[in-house]
């Protein structure tokens, strides 16, 4: 790369900013949407900025300082100084990271989500998005907070591009009413600007009860969407204002297929045996007659209220009769950053027969291994003997398997930990390194010091020898 004729300048303020690559190509207002989310931060020298191997999604600039490229043997590969022209660009900016970056010095660094920076570089690249937004920056406001949410933030640029040319603009007026509990879905909302209230009807009561109300960037919509079922509140508008709607067909193209995904019932149990939880979305009352042994239960309508007391480190498996509550739920709490899954079919259809213990029609259904059925009943006589016999080896390789899955865990957990001692190791050697370097710097130095030492005492012994000589010999008579 050709470094530019300003390689060695040091910028400060906006001036730096305006001139990182490709912020320098942004619509000024494009440019202080992005600059609103950036954060600059001050790191020490010797603190890392990312790892080989990382998805941080973050592209960094160098404001300040000096940064180091350190491969796997922890050499010294490659070296960044603010204010040069490599500094511009991102620093090392393919995902998973190919490289480690270290701080050689004291650095400022800023970085800025990648997904919404190519997001804004698509829109202000693409003249066909004009038809939908205006260039003032208060109307792009609920693009910006559309785009940090958990449920668009997962999309590629391109079915982010594909959504916004979709998407149709409506005028609504205060007291609009724009989906009524009960009716089909059909569309799917963004609140470009106004505000609306979400009420629902009370049950066997004849009046709406409040639950919310959403403002700019706010969606709603999905639940009768993704579980193709009857809209489950009403929503009317509160001000005047616009709203932003993608129909049935294109949000299941494009948002349901990245914020729901499906898992049978074998991968499922594993997953649960690796550490997954089960959250059953049905009613109280379903969910004690028969459900997974440990299961957590959260009906649907509690979903939103219950998922911010969901560990964010675990993956959730989410489970129905049908598949379709547990479908709009996984959408709701993908939409929050969890790692969910769907059970697929169900859990009327998704397990095996065999698991259900079903061997004629004669015999009632039970639950499948793992499910607590307080219904289950066992008829007498030679059937309840086979079928005791059969769930004997049941339990006998289930015994088995639980070892298996026991000792396959363990080992895991020694791998993960041998590999976390290498990552330690590697940076200590890294360290070591960089030291060692410095200290070989400094010896050099000090034997530099010493030998001009050596030769500045020899020099002045001979100056005190012959001094010594002169005072010592006898001075010649003068005639």
């Amino acid at each position: 790369m050709k470094a530019s004729n300003d390689q060695g300048k040091k910028f400060s303020g906006q001036e730096i900013l305006r001139d990182l690559i490709p912020l320098n190509s942004l619509t000024e207002n494009r440019y202080k949407e992005i600059t609103g989310t950036l954060t600059i931060e001050d790191i020490s020298a010797g603190s890392y900025l990312f790892g080989e191997g990382d998805r941080d999604n973050r592209s960094i600039y160098l404001l300040d300082g000096v940064i180091n490229f350190i491969d796997a043997s922890g050499k010294v590969t490659g070296v960044v100084a603010a204010g040069t022209d490599p500094a511009r660009y991102p620093i090392a900016n393919q995902q998973p990271r190919l490289i480690t970056a270290r701080a050689a010095t004291k650095s400022v660094i800023a970085y800025v989500d990648s997904t919404l920076l190519d997001v804004m570089l698509t829109l202000d690249q693409s003249a066909e998005d004009k038809s939908i937004l205006t260039s003032t920056a208060t109307s792009e406001d609920w693009i910006t907070r559309m785009l940090q949410s958990e449920a668009f933030i997962r999309l590629t640029p391109s079915d982010i591009q594909r959504l916004l040319m979709k998407l149709e603009s409506v005028n609504v007026k205060t007291g609009d009413t724009i989906i009524r509990q009960g009716d089909e879905g059909d569309y799917f909302y963004i609140i470009k600007s106004g505000k609306c209230s979400v009420t629902r009807l009370a049950s066997g009561e004849g009046w709406d009860v409040p639950l919310a109300e959403l403002s700019d960037g706010d969606c709603f919509g999905e639940e009768a969407l993704v579980s193709d079922s009857k809209r489950n509140a009403t929503i009317s508008m509160i001000t005047d204002g616009t709203l932003m709607r993608l129909s049935k067909k294109d949000f299941v193209e494009l948002l349901k297929k990245n914020l729901v995904h499906y898992m049978d019932y074998k991968l499922a149990t594993a997953a649960v045996a690796e550490g997954a939880v089960w959250i059953d979305v049905r009613l109280t009352d379903e969910h004690s007659r028969h459900s997974f042994e440990n299961s957590i239960n959260v009906p649907l309508s509690m979903i939103r209220e219950r998922a911010s007391g969901l560990d964010p480190d675990k993956k959730y498996i989410l489970c129905c009769d049908t598949g379709r509550r547990s479908a709009a739920a996984a959408f709701l709490l993908s939409q929050r950053g969890l790692d969910v899954c769907v059970l697929e079919g169900g859990m009327n259809k998704s397990i095996p027969a065999d698991l259900l213990g079903i061997t004629t029609d004669t015999l009632p259904a039970a639950a499948p291994a793992g499910i607590i059925n307080l219904d289950r009943k066992i008829t007498a006589g030679s059937k309840s003997q086979k079928l005791a016999e059969k769930n004997n080896v049941s339990d006998q390789n289930t015994g088995r398997l639980s070892i298996l899955q026991r000792e396959r865990d363990m080992a895991r957990k020694e791998s993960l930990h041998a590999q976390n001692q290498l990552a330690a190791l590697r940076q200590d050697f890294a360290a070591l390194q960089t030291y060692m370097v410095s200290y070989i710097a400094k010896s050099a130095l000090l034997e530099t010091a010493i030998r001009d030492e050596k030769q500045a005492r020899t020099v002045l012994t001979e100056l005190i020898d012959r001094m010594a000589e002169q005072a010592m010999s006898p001075k010649k008579e003068k005639w």
